[in-house]
């Protein structure tokens, strides 16, 4: 199953910068590079090859890399309760 943003987030990107407000946390985060690029595909619905071939794409990074960094992200989300 792919991973859902939770409900009730809300985020935007102001000047290369990807911000989430948690609104029923009272938490902001910010994101930047692969990170947001990871959580604006998430947000489209891309499945994990497509954000692992975006990643390839916009960064200098090998595909075990892409992918590791992919896992490892959504783990962090995970814990955050950002992504269900």
């Amino acid at each position: 199953m792919a991973p859902k943003i939770r409900e009730n987030l809300a985020f935007r990107r102001v000047a290369g910068e990807l911000f989430i407000v948690d609104a029923a946390a009272s938490r902001l985060h910010e994101l930047n590079g692969p990170a947001a690029l990871i959580w604006e595909g998430l947000a489209a619905g891309k499945s994990e090859p497509r954000i692992i071939s975006e990643l390839l794409a916009e960064f200098e990074v090998s595909e075990k890399e892409a992918r590791s960094d992919l896992r490892e992200f959504l783990g962090e989300l995970s814990k955050s309760g950002l992504i269900l």
